[in-house]
């Protein structure tokens, strides 16, 4: 039986902000079901909703994302193993979960009555649709591709920006020389340590590898792209970074140790 999900609490004290604010992480839905999470999302009622990337299924067979992985022979015998491991649960067993648009459609038409919705780009969603576009547009949801905007939200300045899959290192540059709490979308945490670290970037919110799918021992077994044992699972790292285990499973193979969450960031004045 699959585990439910569950919500995860942070809080981050700074001195940018004047009045106590909630922020709500939903990375990684994937077009798949999440009555469970948008649930969560009602009762927790924040103030502001980041969506981090891998929203839609909108993947560009040209992407070139910032990073790419080289695999040794053992870790090209491991993904193959997983992958076939994968076909024989979702063709021979018949565990089927397939994304469908209107999935997300309808979760963020809902999110976004209970809050602000801020969006960016992940390697799955690089290329909306014109009809995508249009959705968020009707529905006042903010899309940042390589992109920020200035808001004020619960008495509150923030700058908030997205960081897309395939970086533009101007923008984020020019970014992280503004005013105000700076608030980064960021899909890949694996982007944090040569893009991000050195930068004057107050909080930095992403996703992208599922917690692992598989935790053994505490430890994270797999990143999105294939890696072993990859640095950011799901958790709190260098007080600035923040990583969602994700909204979603969208492999045969269930999640072990490893429950979807919602992530609550609550943001307090020092």
């Amino acid at each position: 039986m699959a585990q439910q999900a569950v919500l995860t609490e942070y809080t981050v004290r700074t001195s940018k902000i004047t009045k106590p604010l909630c922020v709500a992480l939903v990375s990684d839905l994937h077009e798949r079901k999440a009555d469970e999470i948008l649930t969560l999302l009602q009762n927790a009622a924040p103030d502001l909703i980041a969506v981090p990337g891998d929203t839609f299924e909108r993947r560009a067979a040209e992407e070139k994302p910032f990073a790419k992985n080289s695999y040794s022979f053992l870790r090209s015998a491991f993904l193959t193993a997983a992958f076939s491991v994968n076909w024989f649960f979702l063709h021979v067993l018949g565990r089927r979960n397939m994304p469908d648009t209107q999935n997300v459609y309808c979760f963020l038409e809902q999110a976004a009555k209970v809050a602000p919705v801020f969006l960016s780009l992940g390697n799955h969603d690089m290329t909306l649709t014109d009809e995508d576009k249009d959705f968020l547009r009707q529905n006042s949801i903010t899309l940042l591709d390589n992109a920020d905007t200035a808001c004020e939200c619960g008495g509150n300045f923030l700058r908030i920006g997205g960081l897309s899959s395939v970086v533009d290192e101007a923008w984020l540059n020019a970014f992280a020389q503004k005013d105000g709490f700076k608030l980064l979308l960021c899909h890949h945490p694996e982007y944090f340590d040569p893009l991000v670290a050195h930068l004057p970037i107050d909080l930095v919110l992403a996703g992208h590898n599922h917690g692992g799918q598989i935790r053994l021992f505490g430890r994270p077994l797999l990143s999105a792209g294939g890696g072993i044992l990859p640095k950011y699972g799901y958790g709190m790292y260098h007080n600035r970074l923040i990583v969602s285990a994700g909204c979603s499973n969208t492999v045969a193979v269930p999640r072990v140790n490893n429950p979807k969450e919602l992530v609550l960031v609550r943001l307090l004045p020092l």
